[in-house]
């Protein structure tokens, strides 16, 4: 995903989170064998739009189809091999991703031909999912608080702006400091960035995909 992300999380849920497995609403999902690849299946959310998108891996490989649903209503399915059935108003359109020279991605149907403008929107309004830290900004800006090495840190104070990759797996890396009032406290900064439960990872075009965020961190 290209969108650069400033966070601004609100949603809350009773969740646990393991590094290996998330428990989110009441099941084991999302979970890395021990080589640190997609294991089982996979769930990802987005609350606001209602929408969920399920798959299911075996050594980082998917294994079954990809399933869209807006509410209760599977909208689309994706498979490796066949592409896209985008299901709307009671038909059923084919159709796959295709890049063109110039860079732009549009689905196109089996001859080839973009598909109808309506049925891209409906599926770019619903075949994409941002990343989530699990249980939200005042758990993610816990978790941070709960961890800053005061030692490391002395009596420092400061504001710093991170900006981050979630990676395809929900993990944090290419971590940099972009704005600081006091460079002392950067190291920090990153090194909490680091450690942060793994999230929710972003989804685009029926795969797993890096999404760039940023967050505020303030030392007092």
């Amino acid at each position: 995903m290209k969108t650069l992300i400033v966070i601004a999380l609100t949603f809350l849920s009773t969740f646990s989170i393991a590094q290996n497995v998330i428990e989110y609403k009441g099941e084991k999902i999302n979970a890395l064998d021990e080589n640190h690849q997609p294991t089982g299946v996979w769930k990802l959310y987005d609350e606001e739009k209602q929408l969920m998108i399920v798959t299911e891996f075996e050594n980082g490989i998917p294994v079954a189809p990809t399933k869209y649903y807006k509410g209760d209503t599977l909208i689309a399915v994706y498979t490796y091999e066949d592409g896209f059935e985008i299901y709307k108003d009671g038909k059923t359109y084919i159709a796959d991703y295709y890049r063109s020279p110039d860079g732009r991605r549009a689905l196109v149907d089996i001859d080839g031909n973009e598909i109808e403008s309506s049925v891209m929107k409906y599926f770019s309004d619903s075949g994409q999912i941002m990343p989530m830290y699990y249980g939200g900004q005042a758990e993610m800006y816990k978790f941070i608080g709960e961890n800053v090495n005061r030692k490391s840190i002395k009596n420092n104070k400061g504001k710093i702006k991170v900006k981050f990759v979630i990676d395809a797996i929900g993990e944090t890396s290419e971590i940099e400091v972009i704005e600081s009032t006091n460079p002392k406290l950067n190291e920090e900064a990153k090194r909490l960035v680091s450690i942060l439960p793994r999230w929710q990872p972003g989804h685009q075009a029926g795969a797993f995909v890096k999404c760039p965020y940023i967050i505020p961190i303030t030392i007092n």
